[in-house]
């Protein structure tokens, strides 16, 4: 284990026996649940900031996406041979 700071922390019991029955080293067990979960939420965030991005500029992006095949549908209906 990493140096660190100590803290002392009250869990309910059948948390630690659940704990205990599955791991032999409770500290290594507690530690590594709290990075995943800490882990987790930052993707929780960063997947709330892409949804609000998205959101603020779809529209947008879909009116390019709709300009952009309407051009090709014009220029491939004008000589078909040439957007191959």
């Amino acid at each position: 284990m990493r140096g660190g700071t100590y803290e002392t922390i009250t869990l309910e019991r059948e948390v630690l026996e659940a704990t205990d029955q599955r791991f032999s080293n409770r500290l290594k067990f507690i530690e590594q649940a709290a990075r995943l979960y800490l882990r987790e939420l930052r993707r929780a965030e960063r997947d709330a900031r892409d949804r609000a991005l998205h959101e603020k500029y779809a529209e947008e992006l879909n009116r390019q996406a709709l300009e952009t095949l309407e051009y090709s549908a014009y220029y491939n209906e004008e000589d078909p041979h040439e957007a191959r």
